[in-house]
């Protein structure tokens, strides 16, 4: 018996414990830093990331739904994303980098090379998960902010040299995507960089191969391509959005953007501009752009 069927069969008061227990063994700490120093061993990274990666705390919180088990794809994901800050960095004038806010932040899968990319920084940990926030807080040193489903009712203390965005336009629709741009204009600090990524050809790629679902019901998944293809903009929600820890947010799901759609919302929001773009940088799967705040 597989597992899936395995699981299939217990009752969920069962269930629930076993799979926490799974989850917790998985992420024990002494597991998770020998999948640190195996990719260490590799041969694989380049001298800088070999360097990043050496002093980065590998504890990963049983919690994390980015990590399924696989230490060497964790890491990996999180130095492909100072690779794609560093490139967007290379294009701006900004320096030194002193204030950062990663949103949102998970449980830390970029913050922790962030803090040590960044090591003067203050570094601003912001998430809608309360328990991700005190992790990266508790581990990682970083300022604790508490998100909101709403990015329009989202505010700082601080403005930003840098802002992170990992996956978050990737779920949402329209107006969320506009209020999220907004608060980066919001957020900056003059000529400050926001780094974000978006869901485009590669993840349609994957869609219509049926390598990934995506988390939608396979049938959606004709309409948000075809939405796509006419407009550079498809969207669905979850089938259960309850179980993203979102109840009742109809705008909360799986968004696809095309590089002109999302440049065209930029400019209805104003007062940022582009300086950087690669299609599939992140991971080899989700697009990255860098717009800095210009008044």
């Amino acid at each position: 018996m597989n597992v899936d069927r395995f699981k299939s069969v217990l009752p969920t008061r069962v269930r629930r414990p076993l799979g926490v227990t799974r989850r917790w063994l998985r992420s024990l700490p002494s597991r998770t830093l020998r999948q640190k120093m195996q990719l260490l061993k590799s041969n694989r990274l380049t001298p800088d990331e070999f360097d990043l990666l050496a002093k980065i705390d590998s504890r990963i919180s049983y919690e994390d739904g980015m990590y399924a088990g696989n230490g060497d794809h964790y890491f990996r994901v999180g130095l492909s994303a100072i690779q794609c800050i560093n490139q967007a960095l290379n294009q701006t004038r900004i320096e030194p980098i002193r204030k950062i806010l990663d949103l949102p932040c998970g449980y830390g899968r970029v913050l922790r090379f962030l803090v040590h990319r960044f090591s003067n920084a203050r570094i601003t940990a912001c998430e809608l998960m309360p328990d991700a926030v005190e992790f990266c807080a508790k581990t990682f040193g970083a300022v604790p902010a508490y998100a909101k489903q709403n990015p329009s009712e989202l505010s700082f203390a601080d403005q930003f040299d840098l802002i992170w965005c990992g996956s978050l336009f990737t779920h949402l629709d329209q107006t969320g995507i506009v209020a999220l741009l907004d608060l980066f204009r919001r957020s900056l600090l003059p000529d400050g960089v926001a780094v974000f990524t978006t869901q485009g050809e590669r993840v349609v790629e994957r869609m219509i191969a049926r390598e990934y679902d995506y988390g939608i019901a396979i049938e959606k998944i004709p309409l948000i391509v075809g939405a796509y293809r006419e407009s550079g903009y498809g969207f669905t929600t979850y089938p259960d959005v309850s179980e993203y820890g979102v109840a009742g947010d109809a705008g909360y799901g799986i968004s696809l953007t095309a590089p002109d759609w999302i440049r065209a919302q930029a400019r209805s929001v104003g007062g940022l501009r582009e300086i950087y773009f690669r299609a599939h940088a992140w991971d080899d799967h989700q697009d990255v752009f860098g717009f800095v705040r210009q008044d």
